[in-house]
């Protein structure tokens, strides 16, 4: 009888192996079209706002851009340049730290994220940059797209200073010596000349 069950399992976990696989080889590359534009807060070019396209569909993509200095940005999917042709849902965002610093794109979507990110705050309305409130939605098209965005509420209040929230520079130094482990002294230099020395 335990026998049979552990076959059972044996060619269960089979089968189900070969239906993922299966279903991996049939992902096909969704094809892009180009999407840039511009981001402005009452006519003045917003630098360093995070453009998010969320597909409100299943044909979507997320697509994602950075603004630069003049407020322009180009999304991108997955590395790619470009959007798949669908209806999109439009986020718009712009945080800034109690420190004053603003946290772009590549501060915002790296693997380790700066300390100040935390407690930023977001300086757009609501209704440009979150989920749940956004209004703004566009219709990514085949061909070329430009969607420029014009914000005509101001920037929320930048966040106050917390005095005291800085982390001491010396808690991200690098030792220029090995660090000493648990228990252990501080490693020097050996010595021992070796065995038979």
């Amino acid at each position: 009888m335990q026998s049979r069950w552990l076959m059972m399992l044996v060619l269960g976990s089979g089968a189900t192996l070969q239906v993922g696989c299966q279903g991996e080889s049939d992902y096909v590359e969704p094809e892009l079209h180009p999407v840039i534009g511009k981001v402005t807060v009452q006519g003045e070019p917003l630098a360093n706002a995070v453009v998010s396209f969320v597909q409100t569909e299943e044909n979507g993509t997320l697509a994602i851009g950075g603004t630069d200095e003049s407020g322009n940005y180009v999304l991108e999917h997955a590395g790619r340049r470009g959007a798949a042709p669908a209806n999109y849902k439009v986020l718009i965002s712009y945080k800034v730290g109690t420190d004053g610093t603003v946290y772009d794109l590549a501060s915002q979507s790296g693997l380790a994220q700066p300390y100040g990110l935390f407690s930023a705050k977001e300086l757009l309305p609501p209704e440009w940059s979150d989920h749940g409130k956004a209004t703004h939605e566009v219709t990514v098209t085949e061909g070329g797209n430009v969607f420029d965005f014009d914000i005509e509420e101001p920037l929320l209040p930048p966040p106050d200073p917390v005095p005291g929230e800085e982390v001491p520079v010396e808690e991200f130094t690098v030792p220029t010596e090995a660090a000493p482990v648990a228990g252990n002294p501080r490693p020097g230099p050996s010595t021992d000349d070796g065995p038979g020395r």
